[in-house]
């Protein structure tokens, strides 16, 4: 009997917290929206990718933050990394050299 009650609140503690967390998909409007207000990001590049769905960078400005969703054919996207201090590469620097992470 123990057992079962602890595994109820197990399940009902981690359904409350994925609850209280955003959902990483969702209709691309619905996400786009919610990347806008809660990070200030903004489109910063895209891209076809081979299963024929999208890819697309959003940033924030001034690099704080940055966010790469994926949109399938269907229109649903999801987030599929994010992350801080965001930089461009610089004007002239070759495709060759990158910009190492901090």
């Amino acid at each position: 009997m123990a057992r079962a009650a602890a595994i109820t609140f197990s399940v009902l503690a981690l359904t409350a917290s994925a609850e209280a967390a955003p959902a990483s998909c969702g209709p691309h409007d619905v996400v786009v929206d919610y990347l806008a207000r809660t990070f200030q990001e903004t489109p910063a590049g895209a891209g076809t990718a081979n299963s024929g769905g999208r890819v697309e960078l959003f940033t924030a400005p001034k690099g704080r933050s940055w966010t790469l969703l994926y949109t399938g054919p269907d229109g649903q996207s999801c987030m599929i990394a994010a992350g801080r201090g965001w930089a461009p590469p610089l004007p002239g620097q070759d495709e060759d050299e990158t910009i190492k992470p901090r």
